[in-house]
């Protein structure tokens, strides 16, 4: 009886150990499609090549799948030049404050961004990702960008940490994508600027 027991209880284990290897090797596969996906929408969003000019530019580019939850409204100043691939832009090129609020975010890595001052006074991202892990976050966004009849596209990056309330040291980058009817308006097609928070700390701000 006792060996009988015995027996019995070795299968249960055997039958635990593989029903757990099995629900974590699905757990991958579907972190792997996931993944996948949101890497599919960040391509779409801002090609490959602008988002690798960004990267050398020092934007830090997340693109894991458990970002944390960013909605909120925030002021991201003082602003400086952090680097730039136009030779005509000065060091320490100083830029207006920004303003952003986030929002309408869910469990496909979608997010919803407003902001002051990225690109133009009323800067409303046309399609925008989240992406990351933990309190570290990076917002992949495309800016239809207007003066006049001049109009061009911009790819945003924003990246940092969630603290709280807070965000800390958060850059960003902008990156003419699509200059196709931007005219001389507007920095070259391909041409980038990476921009960082000076106090490394943005706060949260009233809701716009």
């Amino acid at each position: 009886m006792n060996k009988m027991k015995t027996t019995l209880f070795l299968t249960f284990c055997v039958m635990m150990i593989f029903a757990c290897k099995k629900d974590n090797d699905t757990n991958e596969v579907v972190e792997a499609i996931k993944k996948e996906e949101l890497t599919r929408k960040i391509n779409d969003i801002i090609p490959k090549q602008y988002q690798d000019t960004l990267a050398k530019l020092g934007i830090v580019l997340n693109q894991e799948v458990e970002p944390p939850n960013l909605e909120g409204a925030f002021g991201i100043k003082p602003l400086r030049l952090l680097k730039s691939n136009r030779p005509q832009d000065p060091a320490n090129m100083v830029f207006n404050d920004v303003s952003v609020k986030f929002f309408t975010q869910d469990k496909d890595n979608n997010i919803k961004l407003i902001g002051k001052n990225f690109v133009g006074n009323a800067d409303t991202s046309i399609v925008t990702a989240i992406s990351g892990k933990g309190n570290d976050f990076t917002i992949y966004g495309k800016v239809k960008a207007v003066q006049g009849s001049n109009l061009a596209i911009f790819g945003i990056v924003i990246s940092g940490v969630k603290d709280g309330d807070l965000l800390r040291n958060v850059r960003y980058g902008i990156i003419n994508i699509d200059n196709s009817k931007g005219g001389t308006v507007f920095i070259k097609q391909g041409d980038a600027r990476a921009v960082f928070d000076t106090d490394l700390i943005s706060g949260s701000i009233p809701m716009f």
